[in-house]
């Protein structure tokens, strides 16, 4: 099973539901009927991993790995910006609740404008470059752009992974000390 899912509850799923298929012989030992491949990029960052269920650290395990949010302190954002993304947080963070009472419709075109609109301005205040309609809807849904080299060699990497395990040509891809130890790949 290749995965390639874009947040983290969906890999934690997808790692139970393959440890849920996994069969016991009769000495207790598990038989493996699906491996997990997973891979996943952020921006420039791409990583993969292989599970064997039972046998190698499972996502849920390894789940430390995966990268933390990054927050900008409350401070910056209020008293000296320096980045764009600055003026677009400062704008749906400060000025739309001193202008609205509802919450920001993040599929609103007309309330994405209003933001972009604002943080243009708090930009050109401080003489930041950078602000746009893009951004805004990218700071404002917290995407991350994919990068598209870095998700085809993910991919490969995954892919490499399969071929390793499904022929035996080569030494799988561990990851963790958890793992036991590599049997040797036919010849």
């Amino acid at each position: 099973m290749i995965g390639g899912l874009d947040n983290i509850e969906a890999r934690r799923w997808l790692n139970q539901m393959i440890h849920s298929l996994v069969e016991w012989d009769e000495d207790g030992n598990p038989e493996v009927p699906t491996w997990y491949v997973d891979g996943g990029t952020e921006g420039f960052i791409g990583k993969a991993r292989v599970v064997e269920p039972f046998k190698d650290a499972c996502y849920e395990c390894i789940i430390s790995q995966s990268p933390v949010d990054k927050t900008v302190p409350l401070c910056t954002v209020k008293e000296t910006p320096r980045q764009p993304e600055h003026c677009v947080i400062y704008a749906m963070e400060i000025e739309w609740p001193a202008n609205f009472e509802r919450a920001i419709d993040k599929d609103s075109p007309e309330d994405m404008q209003w933001l972009c609109d604002h943080a243009m301005a708090r930009a050109d205040k401080y003489g930041i470059k950078g602000v746009d309609y893009k951004l805004t809807m990218g700071v404002t849904k917290n995407i991350i752009p994919a990068i598209a080299s870095t998700n085809a060699l993910t991919s490969a990497a995954c892919v490499n992974e399969c071929i390793k395990i499904l022929t035996g040509s080569n030494y799988r891809l561990k990851n963790s000390s958890f793992a036991r130890k590599q049997p040797k790949p036919t010849k």
